[in-house]
């Protein structure tokens, strides 16, 4: 699994290069009080149909608070084929590198 998570230096590289999606899979009330700014908001409690909101084709990189969620969704994604990436740290670490 540890090979599915890129650091967010990893995941601007891939920004700079487009053809990524970085997602935020915590509730809409956490994401609201902070997230990534280029981070789209897709809840994953909204299961059963969560995956079908994703195409195989681009990178996806998936954040939520510290990365144990978007580690257990990246693995969920990769089973299903989807090029899947946990963001170490999740938002935790984007806002500690910030500072």
């Amino acid at each position: 699994m540890y090979r599915y998570v890129i650091t967010l230096g990893e995941l601007k590289k891939l920004q700079k290069q487009g053809n990524v999606r970085l997602v935020d899979v915590r509730e809409p009330e956490r994401y609201e009080k902070g997230h990534i700014p280029e981070a789209e908001s897709i809840p994953y409690s909204e299961e059963p149909d969560f995956l079908e909101k994703f195409e195989k084709k681009n990178a996806i990189v998936i954040c939520c608070d510290r990365g144990n969620l978007s580690a257990k969704v990246t693995l969920r994604m990769r089973k299903a084929g989807y090029p899947a990436y946990s963001l170490a740290g999740g938002y935790e670490g984007y806002k500690r590198f910030q500072k």
